[in-house]
């Protein structure tokens, strides 16, 4: 981007035209593209094109949102670069004229340029950190109001977890100092509004799983849906521009109380004492029920198409057989570019995987000769230790946007809820081999003893967790088809888990490719029985 806009060699804007009619002020918006916005935006978290060089920015549309004393735009940018997708973010900008009363106490963060607009000096700035934007913004979801635009309109949506008595809450926000890809804000220390600022075409899946969990399948182990921004227009997918949700409070995550508890079995293996608490196995035994729970939710819509369960057919096995093959080729190619860098120990397991490939794609041709009968639901798509929060007493799933290397379609595609159940059996795994391989008490203890004590952890906690599980979905036929179904689908996306974290630790976290590589071989002694 060149330092020369078309306004001249200055570092304040001066608009043509009234605030009003900023949409028109063509040369000011092309001085922004050209000096402006990147130079602001590459100082932002939530921006991800960092790395990456740019080749153009442009101004794609400017949509109004009324203020009190004003207007507010939200500006949506698109942005291509020399290689990779181009992509599209949004950022609310107001105007705050240097004699507003309360500029001292805006962010820092906020001021994106000196700007002189309808002849008053000030700032264009960041509007989430607008006391007026922040106010009509919960207004607007309070209200479920719509903003007419040029072309189509922003609808505010108001959720059944907002509370019928905290219509003020809006002028009680804080923005928390969180490092995130999105923006949020929180009002009245009650409600969690999120801002996407990377957008898509299609509705957010995160917004469509909290609204159907919350109003439909209610379920209450969630963060309430209370409200979204969406900006629809005629013959074109609604963009998912916010997502208001309850505010949870919570001891931490899933990850971290889990380390916690490795914490005591790690000092105890180093006594050479193999034991785990029976409060361990409750807490494991709870997470089971509550993911029990949310499939159940997941499948108690027989009349949405969005949600009602399905059956395996063609089409989907031929997508997942397609899928399959790529990322285990994407992954195999990968593993040998880096196959140098790898130490001994962690070459014969990537040696064994290598040469399992035809085994592994022979597993995954068993999808269309075995006549399946499971359901296929919309499922929380990228579910581990660390998208569950413990309250000390009970767990709240969160993070339903899905699997970040997936498209917003793909993201909605409905699966075996088995896929989810996997997601988290891999995350107990990466636990305790993360803990017993990289913890300073365990440097000087026999590799074999490690993995011997690490398996013996992962078996006991998983096996509780999937009994739990299946007892509270009650009937498997109804859902899994049976026993032998369960445990092909069960181990189908065991070894999709695995095979896709692989990439991520290559790419990465070398140090940490074991573990995957590990997984993939616990998954391969099980398949055998389905290849024989």
């Amino acid at each position: 981007m060149g330092k020369a806009g078309v306004i001249g060699k200055t570092d304040s804007l001066s608009l043509n035209k009234p605030w009003t009619e900023f949409a028109l002020d063509k040369k000011a918006i092309a001085w922004l593209e050209e000096n402006v916005f990147y130079e602001y935006m590459r100082k932002c978290r939530w921006f991800a094109g960092k790395a990456r060089m740019i080749k153009f920015l442009k101004v794609q549309q400017l949509l109004s949102m009324p203020i009190d004393g004003g207007l507010a735009y939200l500006v949506i940018l698109h942005i291509g670069y020399t290689y990779g997708d181009e992509e599209k973010y949004a950022m609310p900008v107001s105007f705050l004229p240097d004699d507003y009363d309360l500029i001292g106490h805006i962010n820092p963060k906020a001021f994106i340029v000196k700007a002189t607009v309808d002849g008053k000096p000030g700032w264009l700035i960041d509007a989430i950190y607008d006391f007026r934007f922040q106010t009509e913004l919960f207004k607007n979801i309070w209200d479920n109001a719509s903003t007419k635009q040029e072309n189509g309109a922003l609808n505010y949506h108001r959720g059944k977890g907002l509370a019928a008595t905290d219509e003020d809450m809006g002028y009680l926000c804080v923005i928390p100092d969180l490092e995130q890809s999105n923006s949020s804000l929180i009002f009245g220390n009650k409600y969690f509004f999120k801002l996407y600022r990377k957008l898509f075409r299609e509705i957010n899946p995160e917004v469509e799983m909290l609204q159907f969990l919350t109003e439909t399948g209610s379920f209450k182990n969630i963060p309430s849906y209370c409200g979204s921004l969406i900006y629809e227009r005629p013959n074109t997918p609604p963009v998912t521009l916010g997502l208001m949700m309850q505010k949870v409070a919570s001891k931490s995550d899933s990850w971290v109380a889990t380390g916690d508890d490795l914490n005591d079995f790690l000092f105890m293996f180093v006594d050479k004492h193999f034991s785990i608490h029976d409060m361990v196995f409750e807490k494991v035994e709870l997470l089971g029920r509550r993911t029990a729970e949310m499939h159940l939710a997941l499948l108690s819509d027989k009349e949405n198409e969005a949600f009602k369960p399905e059956k395996y057919n063609p089409e989907y096995v031929q997508w997942l057989q397609g899928s399959l093959s790529k990322l285990l080729n994407k992954r195999i190619t990968l593993l040998k570019e880096n196959y140098s860098r790898l130490d001994k120990n962690v070459k014969d397991l990537a040696d064994d995987f290598i040469k399992s490939e035809e085994i592994i794609k022979l597993f995954f041709e068993k999808i269309a000769s075995n006549e399946l009968r499971s359901s296929r639901i919309r499922i929380h798509g990228d579910y581990h230790l660390g998208q569950v929060l413990f309250t000390g007493t009970d767990y709240l799933i969160i993070d339903f946007e899905g699997e970040p290397e997936s498209s917003i379609t793909d993201r909605k595609i409905k699966h075996s809820p088995l896929k989810d159940v996997a997601g988290m059996i891999r995350s107990f795994h990466y636990a305790v081999c993360s803990k017993l391989y990289f913890s300073d008490e365990t440097k000087n203890i026999d590799p074999l003893r490690l993995q011997k004590a690490a398996d013996r952890w992962y078996k006991l906690i998983t096996d509780a967790y999937v009994d739990s599980y299946m007892q509270t979905m009650g009937d498997i036929s109804a859902i899994f088809g049976n026993r032998t179904e369960l445990n092909f689908l069960l181990q189908l996306h065991l070894l999709e888990k695995a095979v896709y974290e692989l990439g991520y630790e290559l790419n990465g976290r070398p140090d940490w490719i074991r573990i995957p590589l590990k997984g993939i071989q616990q998954v391969l002694f099980e398949i055998e029985k389905f290849n024989s």
